[in-house]
């Protein structure tokens, strides 16, 4: 395909928000990456909010997407798969008001009418549901792809359910929507093989790609450094742990591996990220200073919370560790290998292995095993691997492999630019 031609196809992306999470941060990044390419890229939007929301690529057109009364979605949902309104009524029933589910849905369909894209690229499950509908309604003009960035059986097994109720909801509408899909897309072969085993997904129907983490942006970020006191050089190595402030990310297992780090030599554990507009991770928070308090650690124990650029601390940190359950992919550990920062992680599904080519790149330990985290730890402060070779590992997760992988995926071969 030309150039020329290339400029006249129209892809477009779907968020829920722009909050700082990974599915988040990978959208913004295939949205600028097929931009770059020269296509047109539309960055659908339903809630324009999140900490993500100045890091929108400038070469990406915004579309805001207008929520309708949350009765009128369901209209359109029934409207797109008659099916769809038993499990709606169900939980109508339960919860005595309509779910909210399908609110942005009128404004995906009046988008896909209007623009008729060649394809649409969704990242989470309520987006994802409304992205296959969306299809639907329009009749299949559109190429509808969904992304799976978790483990979603290990999410069901180990993560803190909101509401029972809601989320067998969820799973009802995720198995009947997501096989309609023209294709899924997981983020890691872990997670492509949990969703055809949880879901019940045809093999054929189902592909991985990896992450698109190592951006040009990156690089440069790479280079600033962090005015954090701690990180100064000569300073106490300094562990850090990244993430959201909930119970997958397993922080209190890390605080716990720290305290036994802690003990055979001079440490300190910087942990980065939370929300101040969620208060369930702003509990956790305050659980992790008690457990620190505890510990007899809080003179070593920081929590600065979000920062704009993490990867400041990442270049000057002596070790990453991810202390996950379960995660889909793990960009953060890529991050942390494009700074040359070495890393240990819970050898969690699904991911960390994968990018850590089963140990070659850093240490692998047993989910919840605190003795052994605390063990791999402090093996990698005595010899950490060499920083370069971390480096050329994370740049094999570039923007430019997964914009390759991907246009295969959204446009088909008829739409193929070999």
């Amino acid at each position: 395909m030309t150039d020329q031609k290339i400029q006249s196809v129209r892809i477009a992306f779907l968020l829920d928000s722009l909050s700082g999470g990974g599915a988040e941060k990978v959208i913004l990044n295939l949205a600028g990456g097929f931009a770059d390419a020269g296509y047109l890229a539309d960055l659908l939007i339903c809630k324009m909010k999140g900490a993500l929301l100045n890091q929108i690529p400038s070469n990406v057109n915004v579309v805001q997407l207008k929520a309708a009364m949350p009765l009128r979605g369901v209209v359109s949902a029934f409207s797109a798969d008659p099916a769809s309104l038993k499990p709606v009524l169900g939980i109508s029933a339960t919860l005595r008001k309509v779910p909210g589910t399908f609110k942005f849905l009128p404004a995906i369909i009046r988008y896909l009418k209007s623009n008729q894209p060649a394809a649409l690229l969704s990242a989470l499950p309520k987006a994802n549901i409304n992205a296959v509908l969306a299809g639907q309604y329009c009749e299949g003009k559109t190429r509808i792809v969904v992304g799976v960035h978790a483990n979603y059986s290990a999410h069901d097994r180990l993560g803190k359910k909101k509401s029972e109720i809601m989320d067998s909801y969820m799973l009802t509408l995720i198995r009947r929507h997501y096989r309609r899909a023209d294709a899924v897309v997981a983020v890691s072969r872990g997670a492509e093989k949990d969703i055809c085993e949880y879901l019940g997904l045809s093999r054929e129907r189902v592909t991985s790609v990896y992450n698109p983490v190592a951006t040009r942006s990156l690089q440069v970020l790479c280079k600033e450094v962090s005015d954090h006191p701690w990180f100064e050089p000569g300073s106490v190595p300094v562990i850090l742990g990244i993430g959201r402030f909930d119970a997958q990310k397993d922080f209190p297992l890390l605080l716990d591996a720290f305290a036994r780090v802690r003990e055979q030599r001079a440490v300190r554990l910087v942990l980065l990220g939370g929300d101040v507009t969620s208060g369930e991770q702003q509990s956790l928070q305050k659980e992790l200073a008690v457990q620190a308090e505890h510990l007899g650690v809080m003179d070593d124990f920081d929590m600065p919370g979000f920062v704009d650029n993490p990867l400041s601390y990442l270049n000057r940190a002596a070790v990453f560790v991810l202390s996950s359950r379960y995660e889909g992919f793990g960009n953060v550990l890529v991050e942390a290998l494009l700074c040359g920062c070495p890393v240990v992680s819970t050898d969690c599904p699904s991911g960390p292995a994968e990018i850590l080519e089963n140990g070659k790149y850093g240490e692998l330990v047993q989910v919840g095993d605190v003795c052994a985290l605390a063990d791999a730890i402090c093996r990698t402060l005595d010899t950490p691997l060499d920083r370069g070779l971390l480096r050329a590992r994370g740049g094999e997760f570039s923007i430019e492999n997964a914009v390759d992988n991907y246009r295969h995926i959204l446009l088909g071969k008829k739409c193929d630019v070999h």
